[in-house]
């Protein structure tokens, strides 16, 4: 086995990336894969997406990333079945970790299908990542500033290392439409560009209960699904 890793990347905070990188992981893992999924964000907010607030406490003081890297001994944090976590401490990395890093994920594409990284724009941790990784996914808002950041991390990465644009939480307004058919049309056609996940409260009340879409059977929640699976089974 050598597993895919996959950098889910864009600077602008707030558009979903986290959230988007655990339905990712999760459906991934419900198709047969085994996942693992990082962070290079200390406040590790995958655990708001997947595990109840009243079972962090007891994951607060494990082994983080660096000493996995490091030392090659941290922990591992089931978030679902064949979906696994490893938190992180600090957002600040060593030199010394930036070595070592190749030969970390290097073991974990043994372990794993795929490896997802929930990266933050830190630029040292951020361009290790994405050099590390097979494709970057880009998750997006259909406004001008996110629109604007969208295309220059595809510049920054290559438009060859982009597998997909996933665009979150869409109303159907002229402005967004606009967004969206000029993201559409800029990109190539080697770019998976599902159609876009709708604003939905169903969603909001799956976030308050840590669940993921696979999680429910509501039916305003299978066009997100599907969305969703656009991506995962070209991965």
């Amino acid at each position: 086995m050598r597993g895919k890793v996959y950098t889910v990347k864009i600077s602008k905070g707030g558009i979903g990336k986290t959230w988007i990188t655990a339905q990712l992981g999760h459906g991934l893992a419900l198709n047969g894969n085994k996942v693992m999924i990082l962070t290079s964000d200390s406040q590790n907010n995958i655990f708001d997406y997947m595990i109840p607030e009243k079972e962090h406490e007891k994951y607060k003081h494990i082994k983080d990333l660096r000493h996995s890297v490091l030392y090659g001994k941290g922990e591992v944090i089931p978030l679902r079945k064949n979906v696994d976590f490893i938190p992180v401490e600090s957002s600040i990395f060593t030199e010394k970790f930036l070595e070592k890093l190749p030969e970390f994920i290097e073991g974990l594409r043994k372990e794993y299908n795929f490896i997802l990284i929930d990266s933050i724009p830190t630029k040292a941790i951020d361009s290790a990542f994405v050099s590390l990784s097979d494709k970057i996914i880009i998750p997006v808002f259909c406004d001008a500033v996110t629109r604007k950041e969208a295309v220059n991390v595809m510049m920054e990465a290559g438009i060859e290392k982009v597998h997909s644009i996933i665009v979150n939480l869409f109303r159907n307004t002229a402005v967004q439409r606009e967004s969206y058919q000029f993201l559409k049309e800029f990109t190539s056609e080697d770019i998976v560009f599902p159609s876009p996940i709708k604003e939905t409260a169903h969603v909001e009340s799956l976030i308050h209960k840590c669940k993921t879409v696979w999680e429910s059977k509501a039916s305003s929640i299978k066009s997100i699904q599907n969305s969703l699976l656009d991506v995962i089974m070209t991965m």
